[in-house]
């Protein structure tokens, strides 16, 4: 049942007991969320988390959301939120706690955020803290907003080979029980529970335990077929022995580890939503990506959304649109890098009547000359190159996502003879030109970035970068929870927390010097 704070407070909370201690402190964050966290923060906007007239009263869920957010404000365990709620003043000031109160255990704070989870009430107080912006006017008319992504990195560690299919035994093994022969079980406990004690550094050594554990992978998987139980755990050994096991090597030598890295590879048996992914060729990050939205004027949070580090940032626009709109935030352009200049990214967005403002991806340098040197109109079709000649002839293909596509060919009789043929091509039927699907909003995309007011619209992009970074600093690019899901569930407290904190400077109802 739920439990609810009493409003009018108590002679012996710290902020009354202690009224000293706190003169000339009214601007902390700890403060404002003291005077002013019951108007963002309240017990009925989480009923639906608690069965309604069943059991004793819960712990006040208004009193849990706070320290969740003062905990993820500075960035420490559960432990020892609950040792601030119990020992630190400014914590109780903020929570309203008496002084003696020892208000929760911390296994409280895991029970509250799973109840969050199984409710979807974790992006409550983000979405709170926008429409209290709204109803204060605090946005213009014509909302900014700023799109960009940060890695996350995974809070489990990333595997070897040899250890993810242990591991993934070990899982399947597990949960078969007694479905296994005793003998098959003891195998799996000599081989799985432990790393494997062989000279690692011998090579036929190693390729010779490999063997031993995709032979068992192989009757495990057999001994649990069909069992639609298991299906989980079986999915996840089939896929780790697919992507990082080669059966029939060239050299004949039984199985041997795959080279190169697979698409979509899992790194983590106890995280399998935890995927490689790259910023750029030296930023590399194991585990999630965060995406995020904020606006311009108010630099306010309005959306975040999570996925594997290895997936594009282009797709998740529109959905971070989507999320502001639905909090009544307007809208109606969106700065970004180049990862949301593509056309599908451009066609989503505008379907909520959003502009987006973002230079295109420039063609991969080739030594030669790029689509961009070409003049190419997507409607006659026709295209013509640097040294002056047109092409007009066109055969169909597709794209990488199967559509349609025209392609644009000079031919062997037009580039054979051409002075910039080495500058040009290698193919001895000519130049040819495919055109993107999207290929006339892409033009006219790039022929407005090139105006003096986009290039100067653009350079304000850099405002999400420090909300990016202030967002680090309250532990928003390292997972503190397992699993695609719950580390959502982090952003979103995080993004709700940061909301929190730039109301209390901008909104008048809050009048008083930035928290700290």
């Amino acid at each position: 049942m739920l439990g609810t704070v009493d409003r009018q407070g108590s002679l012996l909370g710290v902020d009354s007991l202690l009224s000293k201690l706190f003169e000339g402190d009214d601007s902390s964050f700890y403060a404002r969320v003291a005077a002013h966290g019951d108007s963002l923060i309240r017990d009925e906007d989480f009923a639906d988390c608690y069965a309604a007239g069943m059991g004793r009263p819960s712990i006040p869920p208004s009193l849990l959301m706070k320290t969740v957010l003062l905990q993820m404000r500075d960035d420490v365990s559960d432990r020892e939120a609950a040792r601030r709620a119990a020992k630190d003043l400014d914590w109780k000031r903020a929570l309203g706690l008496e002084a003696d109160d020892v208000a929760f255990h911390h296994t409280s704070l895991s029970v509250f955020r799973s109840r969050l989870l199984v409710n979807d009430g974790d992006e409550r107080v983000l979405r709170a803290t926008l429409e209290r912006a709204v109803e204060a006017g605090l946005f213009p008319k014509k909302v900014l907003g700023i799109v960009d992504s940060t890695g996350v990195m995974g809070a489990a560690a990333v595997a070897d080979t040899y250890t993810l299919l242990r591991q993934a035994i070990a899982k399947l093994g597990t949960a078969a029980g007694d479905r296994l022969t005793k003998r098959m079980r003891r195998t799996i406990n000599r081989l799985c529970v432990n790393k494997a004690r062989i000279d690692w550094a011998d090579a036929s050594a190693r390729r010779r335990h490999l063997g031993e554990l995709v032979e068992l992978a192989k009757a495990v998987l057999a001994a649990t077929a069909g069992d639609e139980d298991l299906a989980e755990a079986r999915d996840l050994l089939v896929h780790i022995v697919d992507q990082d096991v080669d059966n029939e090597p060239a050299d004949g030598g039984g199985p041997g580890i795959r080279q190169g890295v697979a698409r979509d590879r899992v790194i983590s048996v106890v995280d399998p939503d935890m995927r490689h992914g790259r910023k750029s060729s030296s930023r590399r990050v194991d585990g999630y990506k965060g995406h995020l939205i904020t606006d311009h004027d108010t630099e306010l949070v309005l959306g975040v959304a999570v996925t594997a580090a290895n997936d594009p940032d282009g797709p998740e626009a529109a959905g971070l649109v989507a999320q502001a709109k639905d909090a009544g935030v307007p809208v109606t352009e969106v700065l970004g890098d180049t990862a949301y200049g593509d056309g599908d990214t451009r066609v989503a967005v505008e379907k909520a009547d959003v502009k987006v403002t973002a230079k295109t991806q420039l063609p991969a340098p080739t030594g030669r000359f790029t689509k961009n040197d070409f003049t190419v109109d997507p409607e006659a079709p026709s295209a013509v190159c640097p040294a002056g000649q047109v092409a007009t002839h066109t055969t169909r293909s597709r794209d990488h996502k199967g559509r349609p596509v025209t392609v644009l060919w000079f031919g062997p009789e037009v580039c054979g003879a051409c002075p910039l043929r080495e500058r040009c091509t290698t193919n001895p039927d000519g130049r040819s030109i495919t055109l993107n699907f999207h290929e006339a909003r892409l033009q006219a995309a790039r022929a407005e970035q090139l105006r003096p007011s986009t290039r100067r619209k653009l350079r304000r992009r850099a405002i999400v970068e420090r909300k990016l970074a202030e967002g680090k600093r309250h532990g928003m690019g390292k997972a503190r929870y397992r699993g695609i899901r719950k580390v959502l569930l982090q952003q979103r407290l995080v993004a709700g927390m940061l909301n929190i904190k730039r109301l209390f400077a901008i909104d008048p109802a809050f009048a008083g010097a930035a928290p700290a």
